[in-house]
């Protein structure tokens, strides 16, 4: 273009900055697919909605001159802050974004491609962009569509599953970038398309424990993300909630509050119920055994030991303790939901975290061997993964990925601290629940439980200043120096008594190093 330098390419276009003056505007080649972007944009006209200047035709192609948005996407904006915003912040960019759907609405069509790639950015004004998929629709939501177009992470169950949809899709859409700019992630992992859906049907829409957010903010996203169309919200009650008049509403405290060592309980049985694909409700109500809608404690020990069997009745206790907020000796439905299903106790901080969750659902939902993964990113086939292969393993999966998060997940896997990662490294962070009791799941919850008993008795020694020998004489019943099966049975029922035998006989293998006993060194050796 006479006149005009190139100083930025992308798939559909280039930029272009006029030579002669300081305006810059945005040309775009338009495939034939696209050319309905320049019917809708004639017609809008709203300051949050990307301005088209002119069109222009040669035999070859179509050209669109738009408004170039210097500061980026909102994706870029996003990260900028830190990878996730304040309400406040993030209530402010989505009314202005709302008042460009808003244009939109009004004339009958919708977006279906929105996602913070196509939300763009000037002084502080954030602008809807991108209008290639664009149809005129029934804004009323009774009109059917059966042409699959979007973006997969932002796309709405329907669309994803190539079922017939209506305008409602776009309101799943903003509610999906409403909820990652306030978290900084996904209500469900979402790196795999195949994962992605079986998480939408079997995990319930949760928030953030340890993010508080505003009522009017919690209604609006739980009426965005309904699964069912049929119970999403329309336009209208997008365009009248008061989210949509910046009020957030009273902030929403839990119902239990609960300290960190119930919240990190909390978050790893929520990994299992991931894994696994557990629907604790049905849990709940089968162990419920007098209809009630409650438990006793011995019925939530039960309920927790089936979720995650390395729950240990001290655990246990305590999590019931804190849950039991009518301090009745029972749990009802309502104290239990209130924990294990309106909320989600993930570290937002622990990016890493997430990336290991996305992956290993990647390879359950797709049924791939985790041996194929590890060889065929094992370029050099020196039977581990170092820093360039791991890193380029995790941003197929993240490619956003920065350096210092590629690190952070190294330090997950790479037990060891030698800078690489063995097979047997990778297979222990994402065989868990992939491949239950096969030969790829080296899951022992018997084991882990143990490890966690011995390390709650140490925690008890510590905290009364009990004396190991004392306490190795007490249960030494036969005077002989040593603890037989039955008295380190006795010993172990002080700090839990539903253990089962075979459990205890892993504890007491830990215990008994040479098979005859254990001797007080051997007792004093794993407690010390």
């Amino acid at each position: 273009m006479h006149g005009y330098e190139c100083f930025q390419r992308s798939l559909y276009g280039r930029i272009f900055k006029n030579r002669n003056r300081s305006k810059i505007f945005q040309y775009q080649i338009i495939l034939y697919k696209k050319l309905k972007q320049k019917k809708v944009m004639k017609k809008l006209s709203s300051p949050h909605v990307v301005k088209m200047y002119d069109v222009f035709n040669d035999p070859k192609t179509t050209y669109i001159i738009l408004e170039f948005c210097k500061d980026g996407d909102l994706d870029h904006y996003i990260r900028r802050k830190g990878g996730m915003l304040n309400e406040k912040d993030a209530c402010d960019v989505l009314n202005q974004l709302l008042e460009g759907f808003k244009n939109l609405v009004e004339l009958g069509y919708i977006h279906r491609d929105i996602k913070p790639a196509n939300s763009l950015v000037e002084n502080g004004v954030h602008k809807v962009a991108d209008f290639g998929f664009a149809k005129k629709v029934d804004i009323t939501g009774r009109q059917l569509i059966k042409e699959a177009v979007g973006t997969p992470l932002y796309m709405s169950p329907q669309l994803l599953q190539s079922q017939p949809y209506t305008a409602k899709s776009d309101i799943w859409s903003i509610g999906m970038m409403f909820y990652e700019m306030i978290f900084g992630k996904t209500p469900w992992p979402c790196r795999d398309l195949n994962s992605f859906v079986r998480n939408m049907r079997s995990q319930p829409l949760r928030f953030p424990y340890n993010k508080k957010i505003g009522s009017e903010t919690k209604s609006f996203l739980q009426g965005c993300l309904q699964y069912d169309e049929a119970k999403r919200f329309t336009w209208d009650q997008v365009l009248s909630h008061p989210i949509a008049k910046k009020d957030t509403g009273q902030i929403v405290q839990p119902k239990v509050n609960l300290d960190q060592r119930a919240q990190e309980i909390i978050r790893n049985m929520q990994k299992v119920i991931q894994a696994e694909n557990i629907d604790i409700q049905k849990l709940f109500y089968s162990l419920d055994k007098d209809y009630s809608g409650q438990l006793n404690t011995q019925e939530f020990y039960r309920l927790l030991n089936k979720i995650d069997p390395r729950i240990t009745t001290y655990e246990a206790n305590h999590l019931f303790q804190m849950i039991d907020t009518s301090k009745d000796g029972r749990v009802s439905k309502s104290e239990f939901q209130s924990i294990f299903v309106d909320y989600d106790f993930s570290d937002l901080s622990d990016k890493a975290e997430q990336i290991i969750t996305d992956l290993r659902e990647i390879i359950k939902a797709n049924n791939i061997e985790i041996q194929k993964v590890f060889d065929h990113h094992d370029k050099d086939k020196g039977g581990s993964l170092d820093r360039k292969e791991f890193a380029y393993l995790l941003r197929k999966i993240a490619p956003k990925l920065r350096d210092f998060e590629v690190e952070d997940c190294l330090k997950k896997f790479d037990k060891d601290g030698d800078g690489e990662i063995s097979f047997q490294e990778f297979e222990a962070q994402l065989s868990f629940g992939v491949k239950a009791g096969g030969k790829h799941n080296r899951y022992n919850p018997v084991e882990e439980k143990s490890r966690k008993i011995i390390s709650e008795l140490k925690n008890i020694i510590k905290k009364y200043n009990l004396q190991l020998i004392q306490i190795f004489n007490n249960f030494d019943r036969s005077k002989d120096g040593m603890l037989d099966k039955s008295e380190f049975t006795k010993f172990i029922h002080v700090i839990d008594k539903s253990l089962y035998q075979q459990d205890i006989e892993i504890i007491y293998q830990k215990f008994d190093k040479n098979g005859d006993g254990i001797s007080f060194n051997e007792f004093r050796q794993v407690l010390e």
